[in-house]
């Protein structure tokens, strides 16, 4: 089945659009090895970047509790740099939290 130009086009231009923004799934599709997306390799990131934060919140908790002031306070910060870390990982490329989604973020 054989493309109109302006079909073409816009094929030539998802390529060249997937090319630059996930160059690894672009080389695992050519050698035929299965990689997945980055967004999927984002969402694991993101994933293992809140259970860190839990784990942090958790040992605060326990060290607070226990009385260890200080301890408690850096377990704390820890939580927080790692739940900022897993979403900033979670986060698609392109769009921007602090404004309403619209129809400039969508590519064409």
């Amino acid at each position: 089945m054989s493309l109109r130009p302006e079909e073409q086009a816009l094929l030539e231009g998802l390529a060249e659009q997937t090319r630059a923004g996930d160059p690894v799934f672009v080389a695992g599709l050519s050698i035929g090895v299965a990689c997945p997306p980055v967004e999927y390799r984002r969402r694991t990131a993101a994933r293992v970047g809140f259970a860190l934060a839990a784990a942090a919140v958790v040992l605060a908790t326990v060290l607070l509790l226990a009385g260890w002031l200080g301890g408690g306070l850096v377990a704390l910060f820890a939580a927080v740099g790692a739940g900022t870390a897993a979403r900033r990982c979670a986060l698609q490329p392109g769009v921007s939290r602090t404004v309403h989604r619209g129809p400039q973020d969508i590519p064409a």
